[in-house]
Formats: structure tokens, sequence, C-alpha cells
């Protein structure tokens, strides 16, 4: 199947004029016309969730992440900052909590942390903070995809490019 498209301005691989325009518009398929996200983070976050805004911030304005999605990045930090939180009370609290009917039963903020553990993973899968969403934002469509293959390969090689196409495409 090969390597997913890279954004353009963080290849460091060789392109040709014609590679690098094809891969630039698929870019502003994506974000064009949007405003880019500010780079501080917003007041009403608290002080983990805003440490957690400027450490990605720069990673993030180079996809195509713009201020439109910033709802769900402020999602992301909030849950982040919970997750941070509900961790450190864990540990001080520990994993197991006496019940007075039950016995010894399982912290009941181990709950809260596996919520924040799957809003966050959810939140950083939207918005290109994992690799494979990463890998999937800058797939192109079939068609493109062939265009890919004859760009610069010839006879086998390109036979076999568009065979793996097909294979993995179903």
């Amino acid at each position: 199947m090969g390597r997913k498209l890279k954004v353009v301005d963080s290849n460091k691989k060789h392109l040709t004029n014609k590679e690098k325009e094809e891969r630039k518009a698929i870019e502003i398929k994506a974000s064009d016309g949007f405003t880019e996200l500010q780079k501080t983070a917003p007041r009403h976050l608290n002080q983990v969730a805003r440490a957690e805004y400027e450490r990605i911030i720069n990673d993030l304005r180079t996809l195509p992440v713009r201020n439109i999605d910033r709802a769900l990045l402020d999602s992301y930090c909030t849950w982040y900052a919970i997750y941070k939180e509900t961790a450190k009370k864990l540990d001080e609290t520990g994993y197991f909590v006496d019940d007075a009917n039950k016995g010894l039963v399982a912290n009941p903020l181990i709950v809260t942390l596996e919520k924040a553990t799957t809003n966050i993973q959810k939140a950083a899968s939207q918005l290109g903070l994992t690799v494979d969403s990463r890998m999937k934002m800058f797939i192109p469509k079939q068609e493109e995809k062939k265009n890919l293959c004859s760009i610069s390969l010839e006879g086998r090689r390109k036979e076999a490019c568009l065979y793996y196409l097909r294979l993995f495409d179903g």
C-alpha cells in the first residue's frame, strides 16, 4: 500500500513540483478558508489543560486543524486535565476502597479515569494526534492514488503499484 502522504511543509523527501502541487491541493481541500488555531491557550481552561494546549499547539498548527475545530481541542485538553487530576487522586486514595457492605471494592475514580481515557483517545484521533489519524488525514482518493502510481513508475513497477492499490482498497 505504501506510505501515506505527509504535509508538504513537513516532508523531508525530495518531491517533484508536480508531486508538491498535488499534495498541496489535498491539504488545501482539508483546510482552505479557515482561520488557524490561536497559539495561546484559551483562558477558560484550567492550568493543566492550558499546559497541554501549549504543549501540542505547534504540532497541531502543521496539520489541517483550524479554529473551527477549537471546541474539540478544548474538549481534549479538558479531558486530559481530568485524567491527570483523577490519576493523582487515585495514587493518593488507592485503587481499592473499603465498602461497609461489600468489603474491598474498586475505587469509583477508576470509572472516571476510564471515561477520561476514552474521551482523550477519541478527541486525539479526530485532531490528528495519533499516528493512525495523521496518516488517514492525507489518504488521497482512489483516482489520486492511481495518479501517484503513474507519476514516476513505469512498466512492472507501475503494474505492481496498481495491483497493490486494488488489493488493499478492496
